[in-house]
């Protein structure tokens, strides 16, 4: 009942952002073809309008997801239910993380039949190269981390501009530190989605998806000791 609520509370941003991201790699083809940009559509204006649109995407829903109880008083009702508050604070994760994965794959599977169509080659060829270098991988981990980091940041904050600037903060900071420790003591901090040290890909990519969902689990144990 409670997953009902928060897909009613969060449909509309979902579905917009669904039709978006249908129609984001084809205009943006059609667009570079009319300025010869990279003679209309190329696998680097791919990943450029994948990675735009989902960044946005994690931003947006992470905050709303998380913000509709507080911003309707709801809060103290339903976290002094009989149900544990881990229940609500998964609840809201779980329909936004499935609303985010669904709108990756239509701006997935929009860009892979536009590049398809552009570049003249099989599809399955152009899906294996896409997949070859991790670059989709990397940008889907990426972006499920920004979301559970704004996510967690709005539950703590109970505030959707608060949580949207602190999660942004930290993304932009931990970047901006990563440079600087690289530029004067040569040190090379990993952050997602690159390779920690020397464990594979794969197990990289596992390691960074627990992290993120650390993230969350840290925000439970905030709220659940929190007075509402």
């Amino acid at each position: 009942m409670y997953f009902w609520k928060c897909w009613r509370d969060t449909r509309s941003f979902a579905l917009v952002f669904l039709v978006i991201a249908a129609a984001a790699m084809p205009v943006t083809a059609v667009v570079g073809k009319g300025t010869n940009l990279q003679e209309g559509f190329g696998p680097s204006v791919f990943l450029s309008t994948f990675v735009l649109m989902l960044f946005v995407v994690a931003l947006g829903l992470g905050t709303i997801s998380a913000i509709q109880e507080f911003t309707d008083k709801t809060s103290h009702f339903l976290f002094t239910k009989p149900r544990p508050r881990p229940y609500f604070v998964w609840a809201g994760w779980v329909v936004g993380c499935l609303e985010f994965l669904t709108i990756a794959f239509v701006n997935l599977f929009a860009g892979w039949l536009t590049l398809a169509h552009y570049s003249k080659n099989p599809s399955w060829s152009v899906l294996r190269a896409l997949f070859k270098e991790q670059d989709v991988v990397g940008v889907l981990i990426y972006t499920l981390f920004i979301y559970c980091l704004t996510y967690s940041m709005t539950i703590v904050l109970r505030n959707g501009l608060k949580g949207l600037g602190a999660s942004m903060g930290i993304t932009f900071g931990l970047q901006a530190t990563q440079i600087a420790l690289r530029m004067r003591w040569n040190i090379n901090v990993p952050l997602p989605p690159l390779p920690i040290g020397s464990l594979p890909i794969i197990v990289s990519n596992i390691v960074w998806i627990v992290v993120a969902l650390l993230i969350v689990f840290a925000a439970q144990l905030v709220v659940e000791r929190s007075e509402i």
